[in-house]
């Protein structure tokens, strides 16, 4: 019997609510260009609508290779891709869908897209990422070689957000969850499952740049952050903007990692707004965790993981002792908790980020140059420290 090949992520993401990021209801054409690190024979997308209100009605599908802008130069390049044997689909609110299987050959390094013509629905399911870029068209172009990015209003009100809290906020990606391949000669992905530190991409893009280069065609580095996510707990009920920070990781692991096959790794990376959260808008002071709750939760969401025979990675947390959120008591709690790390034997392996991204004046400070303007959030500079504090020795195949 020949054996079964794994379904294995070449991109992917984890859904929350856009919020006042939505894209409006439309007929418009939506292309998402990725660069696949694995090979693959055959190729099927993942769509998700879990936290809209409205069903979207997809007209059409369809992938090609692509450069890296997403021009499409091949002649006939373009393949349509169904859905239970149908050209488009309708997506309820609340639910996901899985693409049927399509022949197509993808090459390690190549660039591919993904088209879909949305005839209805207001887009509100999504994440803001910066490892694919998105096109945007009012009408059908999804089987158009050519297709010219369409700025939208709203992404002006993302560029103001941004500033005001000083943030690094992506363009957000709507719809899409993830482009799986199979056939592609025992690659498997690693996720890094995290919060904001991991989702705005300045240490998990560089850590995947290294995978690339050490482990050409072997992995696909899969960013599974939510901005705002907590391990214990839901966003409070009073933010205004809860929705966004998605739901507790305890959960949201079921659906960000557990329903995908060909997970090798997951590198975790959480537990910094469990303790930074509490007393500020996004969470009630009541909400405050104890240093043992946050590593029982860690613990236990360790041992889900493990238990489903994936190689578990754990990053200490990096000081926040120049956020505005920031307290001694809050920093307390931090320190406890990467003492706990050390020997705590949690995971498979464990680094300490923590000290590179540090002042070595001040351990509960970072290096200044090493955070953004909210002082908070690593930026290029900060996400190469972390990255390099990974031995990805410890992902040799």
């Amino acid at each position: 019997m020949e054996k079964r090949e794994n379904w294995v992520e070449t991109w992917g993401m984890s859904h929350a609510s856009l919020s006042l990021m939505s894209f409006f209801s439309g007929k418009r054409t939506l292309r998402l260009v990725l660069h696949s690190a694995i090979s693959g024979k055959r190729v099927r997308i993942r769509l998700c609508n879990r936290y809209s209100g409205s069903a979207v009605v997809v007209g059409r599908a369809s992938i090609a290779l692509c450069g890296k802008d997403g021009a499409i130069s091949a002649p006939g390049g373009m393949r349509p891709i169904a859905f239970g044997g149908s050209q488009g689909l309708t997506l309820p609110p609340g639910e996901t869908a899985i693409s049927d299987e399509t022949e197509f050959a993808v090459p390690a390094g190549a660039y591919l897209c993904v088209n879909l013509f949305i005839e209805k629905g207001r887009l509100q399911s999504g994440n803001l990422l910066n490892n694919a870029l998105l096109l945007c068209a009012k009408g059908d172009h999804a089987g158009e070689p050519v297709m010219r990015h369409e700025k939208r209003p709203r992404d002006y009100v993302i560029a103001v957000a941004g500033k005001l809290l000083g943030m690094t906020l992506h363009s957000p990606i709507p719809l899409f969850q993830a482009v799986e391949l199979q056939g592609g000669d025992g690659a498997s992905s690693i996720v890094c499952f995290g919060d904001s530190l991991t989702q705005q991409g300045f240490w998990s893009n560089c850590f995947e740049e290294k995978i690339r280069s050490l482990y050409p065609g072997r992995y696909s580095v899969i960013n599974k952050a939510i901005n705002g996510s907590r391990i214990l707990r839901d966003t409070s009920k009073r933010f205004p903007l809860r929705g966004f920070f998605g739901i507790k990781a305890l959960e949201r692991v079921h659906d960000d990692v557990f329903a995908f096959e060909g997970i090798s790794h997951v590198v975790f990376c959480l537990g910094t707004n469990d303790y930074l959260q509490p007393g500020t808008i996004a969470a009630r002071g009541n909400e405050r965790a104890s240093a043992q709750e946050i590593a029982d939760g860690t613990a236990a969401l360790a041992a889900m993981i493990r238990a489903r025979g994936i190689t578990l990675v754990g990053l200490n947390l990096v000081p926040t002792g120049l956020s505005m959120d920031s307290a001694p008591e809050k920093n307390a709690l931090r320190v406890q908790l990467n003492e706990w790390y050390e020997d705590c034997g949690a995971f498979d392996y464990s680094f300490d980020v923590s000290s590179a991204f540090a002042s070595p004046e001040d351990p509960d400070l970072p290096v200044a140059t090493y955070v953004g303007k909210d002082k908070t959030h690593p930026n290029a500079e900060g996400g190469r420290a972390i990255a390099q504090a990974i031995d990805c020795g410890v992902f040799a195949p």
